[in-house]
């Protein structure tokens, strides 16, 4: 076995679009093979990274691919410096795809704004949210109502919060 990692290969997202795309099938004609929704393969392939296991060997099986996982040491990550309102709203305003995203959202709503991106964002959308609204900001946004408990524990883990036991 090789323990060499490859860094330069692309993001596994890009992958599944990449073997799809060969095959000629739309995301419904895949989402149908995996049993899951277009959607959630759509967010897949855009860089969402919160794969759950089993459809991710699903949509790996019916892409007739092999999956290889690799345990690498993670860098020491900087700080990153937060981004400002406007890079904030262009990189969230996917997320809201039924209204418009606007910097009065952001100050007085920013546990909505943020129950949407910890449920639904991809790394780089969490990353800016989390640089904007700081730690605590987001440790509130996880206990809301609307964030379900698989969600819930996860930022808990990351946070350093507890998890939900229930």
């Amino acid at each position: 076995m090789n323990d060499k990692f490859d860094s330069s290969a692309p993001p596994l997202g890009h992958q599944i679009r990449r073997l799809r795309e060969e095959r000629g099938w739309t995301l419904a004609a895949l989402a149908r093979r995996v049993g899951t929704s277009a959607p959630a393969l759509h967010r897949y392939e855009n860089g969402w990274d919160r794969f759950r296991v089993d459809t991710l060997r699903k949509v790996v099986g019916a892409l007739g691919a092999r999956l290889d996982v690799r345990l690498v040491p993670a860098a020491r990550a900087r700080p990153r410096p937060a981004p400002t309102v406007k890079v904030l709203l262009k990189t969230l305003g996917p997320l809201f795809w039924d209204r418009d995203l606007r910097a009065t959202d952001l100050a007085g709503h920013a546990g909505w704004v943020l129950e949407r991106v910890l449920t639904a964002g991809s790394r780089e959308q969490v990353q800016a949210a989390r640089a904007f609204f700081g730690d605590d900001a987001l440790r509130r946004s996880v206990a809301r109502r609307g964030v379900d408990r698989r969600t819930r524990n996860y930022w808990g883990l990351i946070l350093g919060g507890a998890d939900d036991a229930s």
